[in-house]
């Protein structure tokens, strides 16, 4: 998923995770959104390009509804106000040096770690979200696909010969 899609599937590996039903074997969350507290690189982007603070500002508020604001957010709905990482699927992703969601990006790829799980984030310098969506035509998007295709492949290999997933061999 890309943006708030990513944010629905890191959710999404959440619930599976702790439901039981369905063991997912990999993530590639997007540049998710995935914190619904302002964060180093969310609370002062006012690039007019796309998305910025006053436009996040609003995503979040239009789908946490009454919650927004609130200590009481669940990790289902901002998986970020996770408190237990440990045993959930490998991830990819990728994010701009541009864009509201660097931090929290980088912050979830390093909690991934710390529990133990296989993560991998690529930053791309360009100047805006969604870049590789926007102008697929620049080299800097064409990087990034390369880098979501090679870090794809290595994953469904790896799962396709019942090997662990290791995003950097």
């Amino acid at each position: 998923g890309e943006s708030a899609g990513g944010g629905l599937c890191a959710a999404l590996c959440m619930r599976a995770k702790d439901s039981g039903e369905v063991d997912i074997a990999f993530q590639m969350p997007l540049y998710p959104m995935i914190d619904c507290d302002d964060t180093e690189t969310s609370a002062d982007n006012n690039t007019p390009l796309f998305w910025n603070t006053k436009r996040n500002h609003m995503a979040w508020k239009q789908y946490l509804g009454p919650l927004y604001g609130s200590p009481d957010v669940p990790a289902y709905a901002s998986p970020a106000k996770r408190k237990d990482y440990s045993g959930l699927p490998p991830c990819y992703t990728f994010v701009s040096d541009g864009e509201p969601f660097l931090s929290e990006t980088l912050k979830y790829v390093a909690d991934l770690k710390a529990a133990g799980v296989e993560a991998k984030a690529d930053v791309f310098h360009a100047e805006m979200h969604a870049f590789d969506a926007l102008f697929p035509w620049r080299r800097v998007s064409k990087d990034a696909k390369a880098a979501f295709l090679d870090n794809f492949g290595k994953a469904l290999a790896a799962i396709n010969e019942g090997r662990p997933v290791k995003l950097d061999e």
